[in-house]
C-alpha cells in the first residue's frame, strides 16, 4: 500500500491510526536486524550504507521508487515502509 495510489486519510483510518497523524514519507526497515536505513553513499569504488535503530533517524524517502531502488541496494533483506508521525512517536507501517 503506498499513498501515492490512495488518499492518506484513508491509509491512515485502514491502519487504525489516530486520524491526526501525518505521512512523513518511506522509510527503509531490516526486518530480520529490525533496523532501519539511515544513510546510503554511493561512489565509483562503494556504496556506504549506515542503519539506525529507530525510524524516527532514519533516511526519508518521498518516493516509494527511490526507497525500493535503495532497498534493493543492501545486503540485507530490506524493505520500504510507510512512516508517520503519530504525535507521540513514529510508526513505520509495511507496504504491501
Amino acid at each position: 500500500m503506498t499513498v501515492e495510489k490512495r488518499p492518506v486519510e484513508e491509509v491512515i483510518k485502514e491502519l487504525g491510526l489516530p486520524p491526526e497523524s501525518k505521512f512523513l514519507g518511506y522509510v527503509i526497515h531490516l526486518p530480520n536486524e529490525d533496523e532501519f536505513l539511515g544513510f546510503i553513499k554511493e561512489t565509483s569504488a562503494a556504496v556506504k550504507r549506515g542503519f539506525v535503530k529507530t525510524p524516527q533517524a532514519a533516511k526519508v524517502y518521498h518516493s516509494y521508487k527511490r526507497a525500493l531502488r535503495d532497498a534493493g541496494k543492501c545486503k540485507q533483506k530490506a524493505e520500504p515502509n510507510l512512516l508517520f508521525d503519530i504525535g507521540t512517536q513514529f510508526a513505520a507501517v509495511p507496504v504491501d
